[in-house]
């Protein structure tokens, strides 16, 4: 017994240090190729359910851009309802949330501040403001978020 560390003293102490940091490296990349292939779907970010939107939620008048609908909620406070909903959608889903509503007859208001990874819009029409914000990093990659309330 080793007095300094109580552990046992092994006559091939050496040798078994060398083998242990292989092993851990081996095990290491045998779960990084594991995780590799059982993550290695056709639609890698799909989540495995679709959330419906609020029955409430003015989907004639406020286009959506295509993807699936990951979060969907209404908040009434003091008189006004904001919708909120998150879409995930293709890496060009932001461009293609604002085109959609231009199209729609919307008037952008103006694009906010935006980083390399998030970028948001804001836009009235319909009787209704639309801001959209995404993010092409983070938790929901290639995210857009609406949030929809009566102008």
């Amino acid at each position: 017994m080793d007095q300094m560390t109580d552990r046992p003293t092994t006559s091939f102490g050496p040798a078994r240090r060398r083998v242990g940091p292989a092993v851990a490296s081996l095990l290491a990349v045998a779960g990084l190729l594991l995780g590799t292939a059982a993550c290695n779907r056709d639609a890698p970010d799909t989540p495995a359910a679709t959330v419906t939107l609020p029955a409430t939620f003015p989907k004639d008048d406020v286009p959506l851009v295509d993807g699936n609908i990951i979060d969907a909620g209404e908040r009434s406070q003091g008189g006004v309802t904001v919708f909120s909903v998150t879409v995930q959608a293709k890496p060009e889903g932001y461009d293609e949330a604002k085109k959609k509503l231009v199209a729609a007859g919307y008037t952008a208001l103006g694009d906010g501040a935006g980083a390399p990874d998030s970028r948001s819009a804001q836009f009235s029409g319909k009787g209704y403001i639309v801001t959209v914000n995404a993010a092409s990093a983070g938790a929901i990659p290639n995210a857009v978020f609406y949030a929809v309330s009566k102008a």
